[in-house]
């Protein structure tokens, strides 16, 4: 039977370690969003990956950088020429090591665009932040109510209000009062919360913001 899950519940590092460990015969599909990534493996080792246009090394490379996304594991192998020959513990050394790089640097363009974006009439503070709550990037400016777990927190509770009422998950939740709004609005692997004042025009945050995350 296969084996379904989360990146979220099973790393891609760990998922290859057991893959390989257990000497598996196997085939990985991860799909994150309209993207999928294929690895193939075989007497404990990683012997074929592909993801969109890249293929072997880079292939992995390219997946390890995903921290979101749906795994299926199952047996039908198909007759493939190898072109992963790195071994796989090397791969996930060079792999994780490409991975931070790239999400420090990710990182620090955000909160450049954070901080531009704090600059327009009316915004008052700006936080992206992760699925468990850790701060990804921000623009504060100045004190605003609540932090990331207390956001996180609230979408969760509108998140499980709106199963139990069979509605569909929201992608974004719009609190306020006369003088002040606070947004979120759920990215790909990300939460983007924003502290606004009456002045904002939420339409033209939202254009910002996607064009902001690329």
């Amino acid at each position: 039977m296969p084996l379904t899950g989360t990146l979220r519940d099973l790393s891609l590092p760990n998922l290859v370690q057991v893959q390989c460990s257990e000497q598996n015969q196997s085939r990985v599909v991860i799909t994150r969003g309209k993207r999928q990534g294929t690895l193939i493996f075989a007497n404990g080792e990683l012997i074929y990956a592909t993801v969109g246009d890249l293929t072997g090394e880079n292939a992995v490379y390219e997946l390890l950088t995903w921290e979101e996304g749906d795994f299926r594991v199952d047996d039908q192998v198909p007759s493939l020429e190898r072109n992963v020959t790195t071994p796989w513990s090397a791969l996930l050394i060079e792999g994780l090591r490409r991975a931070d790089e790239a999400r420090a640097e990710r990182d620090h363009l955000l909160e450049t665009r954070l901080r531009a974006l704090k600059n327009k009439i009316g915004v008052r503070g700006a936080r992206v932040f992760r699925l468990n709550g850790a701060v990804r990037a921000e623009a504060p400016g100045e004190e605003v109510p609540g932090d990331a777990r207390t956001v996180m927190l609230v979408y969760a509770n509108v998140e499980q209000i709106q199963k139990l009422l069979n509605l569909d998950t929201p992608r974004q939740i719009v609190f306020s009062n006369a003088q002040e709004r606070i947004w979120v609005q759920k990215l790909q692997d990300d939460y983007f919360a924003g502290w606004f004042d009456s002045r904002v025009v939420l339409d033209e945050i939202a254009k910002a913001v996607q064009e902001m995350m690329g």
